[in-house]
């Protein structure tokens, strides 16, 4: 027997309650993509240049697109002293680059760099920054750089919460 059709008001459909609780904030929205790296037999000069010019503190080192390394503006400033004064400790006995421009990159680098990947949280990126007293983390997927989460990248992320925009900017 067919069932009688129904009339009147049709019965509401019911909607999940709209979540008050924030989106989480992940490092793959907010990360800068366009990067500037530099390789480990690239000069310390090609990257002090590369960093003046592009106004930023650190550079990933790549080799075939994984990171090998980072350096900082910091690493740069103190590199020509440093290969000199760890040569002499060492009792070097080939000659000493005394120039920036003679110095590779991997002389100075830090090799074990902390990362994160692109499903991380900020807020997660931001602890390990604080707890470690870095100015980025570099985003690795599958062995391949991806990205870098500079301190910018948290402020904008936490200043955008508060605001409760959570626009991510697009390809930086």
């Amino acid at each position: 027997m067919p069932r009688p059709e129904r009339r009147g008001k049709p019965t509401p459909q019911k909607r999940p309650p709209e979540s008050t609780t924030p989106q989480p904030l992940i490092c793959a929205r907010w990360m800068t993509t366009r990067l500037h790296t530099v390789k480990p037999l690239d000069s310390v000069a090609h990257a002090r240049a590369l960093m003046e010019e592009h106004r930023i503190n650190h550079l990933p080192v790549v080799r075939n697109g994984v990171l090998v390394g980072i350096i900082t503006d910091r690493d740069l400033r103190d590199a020509v002293e440093s290969v000199i004064t760890s040569a002499k400790l060492a009792h070097a006995a080939e000659p000493v680059p005394g120039t920036s421009e003679k110095i590779p990159v991997e002389t100075v680098m830090t090799h074990n760099v902390i990362t994160l990947a692109p499903h991380s949280t900020m807020v997660n990126a931001a602890a390990v920054m604080r707890r470690e007293r870095l100015g980025c983390v570099p985003i690795v997927d599958g062995g391949f750089l991806v990205g870098i989460v500079t301190r910018n990248d948290v402020l904008d992320a936490f200043i955008a919460r508060e605001d409760a925009t959570q626009t991510a900017p697009t390809a930086r």
